[in-house]
């Protein structure tokens, strides 16, 4: 067996930061949002863009455990509070969301990387964007992120949200998203699909796929040709099947973005 050759050239491992939990809020039963507080020192390492995570580390159980963590909060939020905030829906048998869950509290000190990820929306003051974004559960948590940046970012553009969950019980801020929509009623399109809960609406009771988003679309009046940017966030079945049904419906894929996890 040989072994690899040295470039000669000596990268920095990625270092992790020990931050502060500022707050730790219970969104539904299976999940929490955490707060960090971010030192004067390191807001420049964390500046983040919209749909970045970050990655934590932390001892449990005897084990060296790191995951990660989508940022949910604004750019103008994280820089007017100095904090930044994540959120994980428990897993079962997932040690670092169960541990978020049931055992972190404030004042407890984490270790956590810088802001990474290619899952962003880079906003401009100027753009007149229509916008559409879809994320089932979890997937909330970056698109948050992103859809509230916009909103206070590019007072021109317009987004359409299609956010699907089992109930209205499970559904992770809720509470914020109709804030939203009330203070951006004229941009900010809210559509809820529930899969596990009876909706009088058969248009909105199931899993979203390709069909039911262009029917939902189509009832909102957006059309397919005018969208300049997509954001799918969800279950890999979910996310390949809306990037199929947009591809049939020629959109370029270049404006399709899309962030995908495990269930």
């Amino acid at each position: 067996m040989g072994l690899l050759q040295s470039s000669g050239v000596r990268h920095r491992r990625p270092q992790f930061h020990p931050l502060r939990v500022a707050a730790v809020e219970r969104l539904t039963d299976r999940a929490v949002a955490v707060t960090f507080d971010i030192p004067e020192e390191l807001r420049e390492a964390f500046r983040f863009q919209p749909g970045q995570h970050l990655t934590l580390r932390a001892p449990i159980d005897g084990a060296d455990v790191r995951r990660s963590y989508s940022i949910c909060l604004s750019s103008a939020q994280a820089a007017a509070s100095g904090q930044l905030r994540i959120a994980s829906n428990e897993v079962d048998g997932g040690a670092m969301s169960t541990w978020l869950n049931h055992e972190v509290s404030v004042g407890d000190t984490i270790g956590v990387l810088a802001p990474l990820g290619e899952f962003v929306c880079p906003t401009d003051p100027a753009a007149a964007r229509r916008i559409v974004a879809v994320a089932a559960g979890s997937g909330i948590t970056p698109v948050i992120s992103l859809v509230r940046s916009v909103l206070e970012e590019e007072p021109a553009s317009r987004v359409t949200l299609v956010f699907g969950n089992r109930s209205p019980e499970s559904t992770m801020f809720s509470g914020e998203l109709g804030a939203l929509v009330d203070r951006h009623a004229d941009r900010l399109d809210l559509v809820e699909v529930f899969s596990r809960v009876p909706v009088q609406d058969p248009l909105l009771a199931g899993r979203i796929d390709g069909d039911r988003l262009l029917r939902i679309l189509h009832r909102t009046g957006v059309s397919v040709t005018d969208v300049d940017a997509w954001f799918l966030c969800g279950p890999i079945r979910m996310v390949e099947n809306l990037r199929e049904t947009l591809g049939a419906q020629g959109v370029d894929q270049a404006h399709v973005h899309h962030e995908e996890f495990f269930q």
